[in-house]
């Protein structure tokens, strides 16, 4: 990595920080913060993600092994983000998730707000994009940026087909999007949806994807607010700690090949929300450790 890219942030997730040359997987923070309408702060994110995993055992029950002996785990620290030029911190947010895949390692990003996700999938060809999220963000611009949290699949959908995105948990979108939907196929499964059938959603979404590759984005708002109060937009009735623990299992299941966890503002916790986010990065990095 170019040092001019990179800060190096110690110690790295879960405390361990492992050569690069040897990592399994690799974890990026990406502390953007640059489009919220509401609750600003993702920019501290990424380290409290961290400071959360190194306070959690890194033995996963579920699975029954500990992430750090099934796995080298390499943190590179945080992205240096231009807070007020979103294109070019897009443009480095690309060119470190490309050379992190062609260097045959697994991109874990570390967000920031949700826009980081337009840039970090366009580092996957032909892959299904499988998003966790309260909101659809489906906009076509939102206060007048075409690019920014409220517009991220819709960016996405610029390039990706429709058939290839996947939506979770969404419970609230706007009229705009309501009236674009109708010309749009997009697999979506409300909050509702799954709490009154999560092993038949899983099932499928598994018969969907199959053998193909997919990238998840987590958007921790998909959480109802009283698991994880500290996002940029709450909104209530959604999953509940065990219910995305599960569906995270589950698609780790399948040919993985990217995750982002996403808006978390920590100022607005008193750790929960953080510790969360780790406990799910914990139970996906132990699936992606048994398959070796």
């Amino acid at each position: 990595m170019e040092p001019s890219e990179i800060i190096k942030v110690l110690p790295g997730f879960g405390g361990f920080d492992f050569p690069y040359e040897k990592a399994d997987v690799v974890f990026v923070g990406v502390p953007l913060d640059l489009t919220s309408s509401y609750r600003s702060g993702y920019r501290f994110a990424p380290a409290k993600i961290r400071e959360a995993s190194a306070n959690l055992e890194t033995f996963v029950t579920s699975i029954g092994i500990d992430v750090f002996e099934a796995l080298n785990i390499s943190d590179l620290g945080d992205i240096v983000v231009t807070q007020t030029d979103i294109v070019t911190t897009g443009q480095k947010i690309e060119k470190i998730v490309r050379k992190i895949r062609r260097d045959g390692k697994f991109p874990f990003l570390l967000g920031g707000e949700h826009t980081l996700t337009v840039f970090s999938t366009v580092a996957f060809d032909d892959v299904f994009i499988v998003q966790l999220d309260a909101h659809r963000d489906l906009r076509e611009e939102y206060l007048g940026d075409k690019i920014c949290h409220a517009t991220v699949m819709r960016r996405i959908l610029d390039r990706v087909p429709a058939e290839k995105v996947i939506q979770l948990g969404v419970r609230s979108w706007s009229k705009e999007e309501e009236e674009w939907l109708r010309k749009t196929r997009i697999r979506a499964y409300t909050s509702e949806d799954i709490s009154t059938n999560l092993d038949g959603v899983m099932r499928e979404i598994r018969d969907l994807i199959g053998s193909e590759s997919v990238y998840l984005t987590i958007d921790l708002d998909v959480l109802d607010p009283a698991f994880a109060p500290a996002v940029a937009t709450p909104e209530p009735s959604g999953l509940s700690t065990a219910e995305i623990l599960k569906i995270v299992r589950k698609i780790a299941e399948m040919k993985l090949v990217g995750v982002d966890v996403v808006e978390l503002v920590p100022q607005y916790d008193n750790g929960n929300t953080a510790f969360v986010a780790a406990r799910i990065i914990y139970e996906i990095l132990a699936v992606l450790g048994s398959k070796k």
